[in-house]
């Protein structure tokens, strides 16, 4: 075996914080530990509108998010139109969860053109720092030019969608609610299902929300000392 090889896990086994040992943990984070464990990807849902302020709270999660540099690469398209629903369910092959969720949430990120340092939107996002645009670039352009030179400024913004995704999935979970990420749809069908122009928007993830119409699936994850290692 190499340094990282272990042995494979099944079912969900316990971490090293065994209910016992949680108690010295704030409430807080027992809290959010459950949510985590209670999450899964769920594949039907009962299509119920939600109340406005679950809607709401979804989204609030994605945008209290962080991204690189503070950016905020995003836009959050909430759709819960039966019609925008059902373009949806066919730009992503026909997915039921897509048809059936009570909330679908397109994150968009802006294309490549949006970061060169001297653009208006990363001076006007750069302008709500300390020391305001000037003292942003400096601290910015090395990176951005890396990204550049490489081909990596749209893989950099599509990545940030997927910081938002996972707190939008973890925020629904302790609200009770339940979601799945997808990644399996065709790019200009999505823009075009909610009208955002594919010149100035990529598709990051497309995440979707309600209460499950089925029976909650096992939760599968290696053991914590197969994915974890101390130095």
């Amino acid at each position: 075996m190499g340094a990282f090889d272990e042995p494979r896990g099944g079912a969900l086994p316990r971490g090293p914080l065994a209910h016992e040992d949680r108690k010295a943990l704030p409430p807080e984070a027992r809290a959010f530990l459950e949510a985590m464990e209670r999450r899964y990807a769920c594949k039907l849902y009962d299509g119920k509108p939600l109340p406005r302020a679950l809607e709401d709270y979804i989204l609030e999660c994605g945008r209290l998010s962080p991204s690189s540099f503070g950016l905020e690469h995003w836009r959050f398209v909430a759709v819960r139109e039966a019609a925008a629903k059902e373009r949806l369910f066919a730009a992503c092959f026909a997915q039921e969860s897509v048809r059936t969720a009570s909330l679908v949430v397109v994150a968009l990120a802006r294309r490549a053109a949006a970061y060169g340092p001297e653009t208006d939107f990363v001076k006007a996002r750069a302008e709500r720092f300390p020391g305001g645009w000037p003292v942003f670039r400096e601290d910015y352009k090395g990176y951005y030019a890396f990204l550049a030179e490489n081909g990596l400024l749209e893989h950099w913004a599509k990545a940030q969608t997927y910081i938002a995704c996972a707190n939008m999935m973890t925020g629904a979970a302790a609200a009770g609610l339940d979601s799945c990420a997808i990644e399996g749809y065709k790019e200009p069908e999505v823009l075009s299902a909610i009208g955002a122009d594919p010149g100035e928007w990529l598709v990051g993830i497309v995440t979707v929300f309600g209460r499950r119409a089925e029976e909650p699936r096992e939760k599968i994850r290696e053991p914590f000392e197969a994915v974890v290692d101390y130095r």
